[in-house]
């Protein structure tokens, strides 16, 4: 995974995020820690793949390509760090997939924040 996709997320959405500490840490309240990092790689694949104007396809992808195998979904598909607004992938969604088109397009050279 490119390091120019974890700064570019590092400047536009923890910089943004909620979860986001005044001690320059991320003090997530999912049990397995902030949902965009760890599934950064699908994440990429899903932005890169899809590339619509509209969310719905982007969300769709994470419920079928993430959300269902996340450790925090109950056998019976819900998730409770979800429906409570903690999953910051669920949350900064249209931010993500904004985020990862800018590093993307700007072909490894970081110039600032989008």
């Amino acid at each position: 995974m490119s390091t120019n996709y974890e700064e570019t997320i590092r400047d536009y959405i923890c910089s943004r995020c909620m979860d986001f500490g005044e001690d320059g840490l991320c003090h997530s309240k999912d049990p397995e820690g902030c949902a965009i990092y760890r599934f950064l790689p699908q994440m990429i694949d899903i932005a890169t793949r899809i590339q619509d104007l509209k969310i719905m396809p982007y969300a769709e992808a994470v419920r079928e390509e993430i959300c269902s195998y996340c450790r925090n979904r109950h056998p019976d598909g819900k998730c409770s760090v979800r429906e409570s607004l903690s999953c910051a992938l669920d949350r900064y969604l249209p931010l993500v997939v904004e985020a990862l088109e800018y590093a993307r397009n700007s072909n490894g050279k970081r110039k600032g924040v989008i």
